[in-house]
């Protein structure tokens, strides 16, 4: 068993007093709101790149006045200062100032203001990729590249008229997120990002039941609760599927996308499987999929049954261990992306499906 040294000493942070109590913490010290000055010295960093508004003076008095309604949390100063970043002119900052999204009654998820106010002015196509991102639990770390192949699968990016891949606009999408910023570096891998539990709670509250997360383990031998309006889905992979994991997905008949996210245990050594007769109920439950994503599991073969589906527009089995491929495949006429990295058992690809 490790140990720290002597002296040593174990800091734990959250939002949940139950927290304290539960793990017996000797002491609890209460983070309190940013100083105003503190506060607007955040804001203006992200607003302008700078420590004050010499620069831009016409911009002190509202820059100021929307300080205060950020009321010295930082998160607000933050997300604030990121959306107004682009907007230098004195009316834009104004119109913020004086929103109605302020003096709305708190909803019973106590989005702050700023955060909705922050969305409510994002360009359409980024409000889309955003809220789908709540397809991800809270704390999900995860990478640009799997972001930006989930948007493509979507259809949620649009080629303009220059010269540019689907990958490159789908950084820029993110790339514009992150310096508003909606995403944020993980502290443990540089590589990787992640969303504050309350912009998470932003996108659950602005995409309603349409996307669903189901957790990682189902407690208590209960169902989660799934909505018959719900289009996208993901889920965590765990080392053994079992069948009534993947029944929950088989009651929304018009699901569009089902993506499972890896965890650690990829890398542990331990295998994920998926039974036959569950990824062929698991498909034949979906005949409206679009995007199925089942990157990591132990699947050495598919069922035939997913020539039936159609409206497939994106596979991804990637790092699956797949054999082969069933002959059936090549009827998926709509199919655009198929994902295969790391497959290195496959022996090839069925007539009609080869480049």
């Amino acid at each position: 068993m490790r140990t720290g040294a002597q002296g040593s000493r174990v800091i734990v942070t959250t939002r949940n007093e139950g927290v304290v109590s539960t793990i017996g913490a000797s002491s609890a010290y209460v983070l309190q709101e940013l100083s105003n000055d503190d506060c607007l010295s955040l804001f203006v960093q992200q607003a302008l790149g700078t420590t004050n508004f010499d620069t831009h003076p016409h911009l002190k008095e509202v820059g100021e006045k929307i300080v205060k309604k950020c009321k010295g949390l930082p998160l607000a100063a933050r997300t604030l200062g990121g959306m107004l970043r682009t907007k230098l002119d004195h009316d834009a900052w104004d119109q913020i100032l004086k929103s109605k999204i302020w003096y709305l009654p708190k909803e019973k998820n106590n989005i702050l203001p700023a955060l909705k106010l922050s969305y409510h002015h994002l360009p359409s196509h980024l409000k889309r990729c955003f809220a789908y991102c709540v397809i991800f639990p809270k704390y999900y770390e995860f990478e640009v590249g799997e972001l930006v192949l989930l948007w493509m699968g979507e259809g949620f990016l649009h080629q303009t008229k220059g010269k540019k891949s689907m990958e490159d606009i789908g950084v820029e999408y993110f790339l514009e997120l992150l310096v508003r910023p909606f995403f944020q570096q993980s502290n443990c891998r540089s590589s990787k990002f992640v969303m504050h539990d309350l912009i998470n709670d932003l996108a659950l509250f602005v995409v309603g039941d349409v996307c669903f997360n189901l957790e990682d383990k189902v407690e208590n031998n209960q169902q989660h609760t799934i909505y018959e309006r719900t289009r996208h889905s993901s889920c965590i992979c765990q080392t053994y599927e079992i069948a009534r994991k993947f029944d929950t997905f088989g009651m929304v008949k018009n699901l569009r996308s089902l993506v499972a996210l890896p965890t650690n245990i990829q890398g542990s050594g331990d295998r994920v499987y998926i039974s036959m007769k569950v990824l062929h109920g698991l498909l034949m439950g979906m005949r409206c999929l679009r995007m199925l994503s089942l990157v990591g599991y132990y699947i050495s073969e598919l069922p035939n049954s997913i020539g039936e589906l159609k409206h497939l527009r994106y596979l991804n089995f990637s790092n699956c261990s797949i054999r082969r491929l069933p002959d059936s495949m090549s009827c998926l006429y709509n199919l655009q992306t198929l994902i295969l990295c790391d497959c290195d058992e496959l022996t090839g690809l069925p007539i009609g499906l080869e480049s």
